[in-house]
């Protein structure tokens, strides 16, 4: 017989995509498959709050110190991908001369 998980394992289940794709998304080969898949990360959490908000009540002191670093680290992580792919481009661009 299938149990449903509850609302605080489905949870936690949406986090760890959320947190997959955060991993993705620093190896992604393009600026938009990065902005992609943090988007996509964005929207796991967002579903795993509503579906479960207990857990985010229960930390309320970290959360607005934890979303200000999370958005800093989403913002260094797209200046990093823009400066890699515009190497890239500039290496490719050198090969063809």
């Amino acid at each position: 017989m299938n149990r449903s998980p509850s609302s605080a394992d489905a949870a936690d289940e949406l986090r760890e995509q959320a947190a997959a794709c955060r991993r993705l998304a620093l190896s992604a080969r393009t600026v938009n498959g990065s902005e992609a898949l943090k988007a996509a990360a964005r929207q796991f959490d967002s579903d795993a709050v509503r579906i479960d908000p207990v857990a985010i009540a229960a930390n309320d002191g970290l959360t607005a110190q934890a979303a200000s670093l999370v958005r800093v680290r989403e913002a260094l992580e797209r200046q990093t991908a823009q400066w890699l792919w515009r190497g890239r481009v500039a290496e490719s661009h050198k090969a063809s001369v």
